[in-house]
């Protein structure tokens, strides 16, 4: 079942029911969106045999409890290829996965997700680009990726590339009250606005924070510490680096911090159009410890630090210390 992007699952819609759905797509956007979700809901529905009599659109509004949907969630179906872990992205893997493909299936589809497609190592894309070339049979490979600009122009150029966004704000109100009327949990409305502020649009965020109790914890304990950066020593600050990269906190406390001083920036600019809803007049106090130069320099090395952290063997210690150090 997928929660929003209403436009998107249209056009997949009805590409689906003209028979036009591309052999290969790249799904490109921020984390925690849905775009794995997407992927995976229209794996189940063209997996199906005989074929639903419904459309997409309605298959991908309800639970599938069919056999394939159950095996496709436990990823024992054959029918599906994923590749997203650590070990995943080597030559070895898509040439193994090339082998699989040449084999007669007794499936509608050959369906490949290849989360994360821009961790592939270059002789991977490499291989993968003449499985692109040559596509056997009803094959579809869905490439799932945050930076699609990282891989190669002729993997680009052989994707139909749609670019997923983050929902509204209300949009995840929705979802929230839906999930805690179905789970039977009581939440006031103010903390369904903390974790509306901390969501950021991303519905895998909100669904983490209802499953873990503790992971709101994190975030706030993540906020506080930004807050307290400008404000405490150097050794302080190593030794709160030191702290994240032990307790494996880090992207949290980069995520946080992304849209933490993106809202002082927003305020400075007297816009209402920011994240932490909840914690606006404190965001215009915040603001004036900072000049606006100041804060563009550390959304430009919060990203810096995000992309070493992913596409270069740097120490994740050294790379969250360099960022906490020069804020």
């Amino acid at each position: 079942m997928i929660f929003g992007h209403q436009k998107k699952l249209k056009i997949f819609s009805r590409l689906i029911n003209y028979d036009r759905f591309p052999h290969a797509v790249l799904f490109a956007g921020p984390s925690k969106i849905g775009k794995r979700t997407v992927a995976i809901e229209i794996s189940k529905y063209l997996s199906q045999s005989p074929a639903p009599k419904e459309t997409f659109l309605d298959f991908s509004q309800k639970e599938c409890s069919s056999q394939i949907c159950d095996l496709i969630d436990q990823g024992k179906f054959p029918g599906i290829l994923k590749v997203g872990k650590e070990e995943d992205f080597s030559i070895k893997k898509i040439r193994e996965i090339r082998e699989k493909l040449s084999l007669s299936s007794p499936y509608p589809f050959k369906i490949v997700i290849i989360d994360n497609a821009e961790n592939l190592l270059w002789e991977a894309t490499g291989a993968l680009l003449k499985v692109l070339e040559e596509p056997r049979g009803k094959t579809i490979f869905f490439l799932v990726a945050r930076f699609p600009y990282v891989l190669p122009k002729t993997i680009l150029s052989r994707c139909e590339i749609f670019k997923f966004y983050p929902l509204s704000r209300e949009e995840i109100k929705i979802f929230i009250k839906k999930e805690i009327e179905k789970k039977g949990i009581k939440l006031t409305e103010e903390k369904i606005n903390i974790i509306l502020d901390f969501s950021a649009g991303r519905i895998g965020v909100a669904k983490d924070i209802l499953l873990d109790k503790n992971r709101l914890f994190y975030y706030n304990l993540n906020l506080g510490n930004l807050k307290k950066i400008k404000n405490i020593s150097i050794f302080e600050r190593m030794l709160m680096a030191e702290k994240l990269e032990k307790e494996e906190k880090i992207d949290d406390f980069l995520f946080i911090a992304e849209y933490w001083f993106r809202d002082l920036l927003l305020i400075k600019n007297k816009s209402k159009q920011i994240f932490f809803k909840s914690k606006e007049e404190e965001i215009k106090k915040e603001s004036n410890f900072f000049s606006e130069e100041e804060l563009k320099d550390i959304l430009k090395k919060v990203q810096k630090t995000k992309k070493s952290l992913l596409f270069s063997n740097v120490s994740r210690l050294l790379a969250v210390e360099n960022f906490i150090l020069g804020i």
